[in-house]
């Protein structure tokens, strides 16, 4: 069954032949680590050329804040809609449960966009069934591929990366590293 979200979508108008967004300006990350035996792998996407920002860019799974919503939900909704990875169905893996600790907001002007950016870190032991594959079979016009990567690859040549993700999912290593050894 198809999860139902409790959010309205922010509406674009064109005023004065722009672009612009009815938004919280509020954004959301899901950095999604998953611990397979001795590896520990990170969800990411490649964003379709289509999109204005990050073309051809990998990413984790990020998007905009509705109305309606709280952080929590919100996060839950983008990484389904750009992933199919629906948090409550795997939730009986879930290692670090959605406590005090387990989100971080970035509100520094320092990057190109300048959100507010609420950051949430799942951590999931998959040691006994595997990676979902599933995630990897997905499709969602803004995503060209979705990919479980060895974290060590996200530091490497492999992957050039947009809105400074990477940096995100070193931060969180950093932070949850006692989870997931």
């Amino acid at each position: 069954m198809k999860p139902v979200f409790k959010s309205r979508e922010n509406t674009r108008y064109v005023v004065d032949g722009k672009e612009v967004w009815e938004s919280r300006s509020n954004a959301v990350g899901a950095i999604i680590f998953a611990i397979v035996k001795d590896n520990i792998f990170v969800l990411v996407e490649k964003r379709s050329n289509k999109m204005p920002d990050g073309p051809g860019l990998w990413a984790v799974p990020s998007g905009y804040l509705n109305y309606d919503e709280d952080g929590w939900d919100s996060m839950r909704r983008e990484l389904y809609e750009e992933t199919g990875f629906f948090v409550d169905h795997y939730k009986k893996y879930l290692v670090f449960d959605n406590d005090k600790e387990n989100f971080y907001t970035h509100s520094k002007p320092d990057e190109n966009r300048q959100n507010v950016v609420l950051w949430y870190c799942l951590i999931y032991d998959f040691s006994k069934i595997g990676l979902p594959k599933d995630v990897e079979s997905y499709t969602d016009s803004e995503i060209d591929a979705i990919k479980w990567i060895p974290v060590e690859d996200v530091f490497g040549p492999k992957y050039k990366w947009a809105f400074n993700h990477e940096k995100r999912i070193e931060m969180a290593l950093l932070k949850f590293k006692n989870y997931l050894v």
